[in-house]
């Protein structure tokens, strides 16, 4: 996750800035904060590409009448977020403890991830010279 404050869903629909779909349209910025998506978006050719907050579930081809709840549910129905089903106003505060608990183990299980890739290609490197190639 990017930023803690992503936690928040104001934080969220910030991060929305060439989103293709108005409030007009089901997959709107709000709903689609409110489910938990922020935009990791780097252009135009991606400007539809989502990622939760939460799970880190990334998610393009939107279309306008697409349910954010249902898609985030339908493509990582485990994700805690998901599980609780509410909008952030609506969670109460031991709900929101566990979502921030969530957040956690699944930041110190990407950090210990990059730690053993690094780990790993140390030691291929440290291997290769041992075997006197480069």
């Amino acid at each position: 996750m990017e930023s803690p404050s992503l936690f928040l869903v104001e934080e969220r629909v910030k991060t929305f800035k060439k989103w293709p779909f108005d409030d007009k349209n089901k997959c709107n910025i709000r709903n689609m904060a409110e489910a938990g998506f922020y935009s990791v978006a780097t252009g135009d050719e991606d400007a539809d590409a989502a990622k939760c907050f939460l799970c880190g579930k990334e998610l393009d081809g939107w279309e306008a009448n697409d349910d954010p709840w249902a898609e985030h549910k339908s493509h990582a129905s485990k994700c805690a977020f998901v599980q609780l089903g509410k909008k952030e106003d609506e969670l109460l505060l031991l709900e929101y403890l566990s979502v921030i608990k969530q957040y956690m183990i699944n930041e110190t299980k990407r950090i210990a991830e990059l730690a053993k890739e690094q780990i790993d290609d140390k030691a291929k490197s440290v291997r290769r010279r041992c075997l006197g190639r480069k």
